[in-house]
């Protein structure tokens, strides 16, 4: 048996208080609160799961034993987690946090070592002092911020070095835009730590994942092939054979795995990587020290001989409608695990005005544009729209 839980938005309690942010990073976000819920996905018979909100029954398996927190408050799940639940019991956290560290003591890694190596400031050093592709550079004043988009002709993002699936990224292609952000680090009066980089013309996203032992040793798992919308993640899947050696991408992470080791870090890595047109392959945009909803792919594709893809719906959603409305949308249309369908993942705390949920599509490569034209018209059919979103392959 393992334990297993987490809090999605990980990024938000690694960062430190005393930096300025970016003009685009949003308030808190309530949907990702309920997003543990997607480590069913994760869980194997007689695993015992536990989030912050109750789950669904109907999203439920029956072989996995689940509970809710009592009457948590702001802050992760962790902090409301007794300890006689994770004692003398194999625990699988999806993210590390001063929390968890307080939570799980020396069985996890230090909260601060993590917070270290999931910073893109980190990432970026390590890739300059490996030499690989696509390195930017890491601003500390707003002086240097201008001065560094500037040599880049506002062709440039800037990141934050704990943002996350697009939040807290912005794209300068204009003096006028430049000006805007200019403007609010002065008026922050906060601590300047921000990554530029040369947007350069991406042909691919993927990601390599991997285990990486306390001992330095690591377990190649497998890539995922992303789908992003701007530079927002919307889905994944296992890419084709042709799009990149998985052998040679996972020996080339021999450095990263080194680094991290080093660091004194060892758990789930996710590493983001990109193609260019001209077939080069940039082997580390980002390393995020964690669990990932790419490593969820891979887990879900193991239950089948079919391929998984994980694909992101946004929902409106009338008053009064929830996720039974959902559920019954893709009656007739669930994967059975043995032949292809649909899985939905979660959603338990959906209503008006909407938000987003996760299917699980189990089909052919070749058959997914299918499946998830089935998905947009059955949640059609049902009286729920879409708010945004394509039926492009993720």
């Amino acid at each position: 048996m393992t334990v297993r839980f987490g809090t999605f938005d990980a990024e938000t309690w690694w960062r430190p208080d005393d930096l300025a942010e970016l003009p685009s990073v949003g308030g808190h976000d309530p949907a990702v609160d309920s997003m543990d819920e997607l480590l069913l996905g994760f869980c194997a018979p007689n695993d015992l799961l536990i989030t912050r909100y109750p789950i669904h029954p109907d999203l439920l398996d029956p072989r996995i034993r689940h509970i809710s927190v009592d009457d948590p408050g702001p802050g992760p799940i962790e902090r409301y987690i007794s300890p006689e639940l994770v004692r003398d019991e194999p625990v699988a956290p999806y993210a590390i946090l001063p929390d968890t560290s307080r939570l799980l003591g020396a069985s996890v890694p230090p909260s601060e070592v993590v917070a270290l190596v999931n910073s893109k400031t980190w990432s970026n050093e390590l890739v300059i002092e490996l030499g690989l592709p696509g390195a930017g550079r890491v601003v500390r004043s707003t002086d240097e911020l201008v001065e560094a988009v500037t040599a880049l002709d506002f062709r440039a993002l800037v990141k934050d070095p704990y943002g996350v699936s697009g939040r807290a990224l912005l794209e300068i292609t204009t003096p006028g835009v430049l000006r805007a952000v200019e403007r609010v680090l002065r008026k922050s009066n906060l601590r300047v730590e921000l990554l530029v980089q040369e947007k350069l013309p991406k042909q691919h996203d993927f990601s390599g994942h991997l285990h990486l032992r306390q001992d330095g040793t690591a377990e190649f798992l497998g890539l995922q092939q992303m789908t992003n919308k701007g530079f927002r993640h919307l889905g994944s899947h296992r890419p084709p054979p042709a799009l990149v050696d998985e052998g040679w991408y996972a020996d080339s992470l021999a450095g990263v795995t080194d680094a991290l080791t080093k660091a004194g870090y060892w758990g789930p890595v996710g590493v983001d990587a990109m193609i260019l047109p001209d077939g080069t392959v940039v082997p580390v945009l980002e390393i995020n020290a964690r669990q990932s909803l790419g490593l969820l792919t891979l887990h879900l594709e193991q239950r089948t001989d079919l391929t998984a893809h994980l694909w992101q719906l946004e929902l409106n959603i009338a008053p009064g409608k929830g996720i039974t409305d959902v559920l019954t949308a893709f009656d007739g249309l669930l994967s059975t695990g043995d032949r292809p369908g649909v899985q939905v993942l979660n959603g338990s705390t959906l209503a008006a005005p909407g938000g987003r949920v996760y299917l699980a599509i189990f089909c052919r490569p070749d058959d997914l544009g299918q499946w998830q034209r089935h998905s947009v018209a059955a949640v059609g059919s049902a009286g729920l729209t879409l708010r945004g979103m394509t039926t492009d392959a993720a």
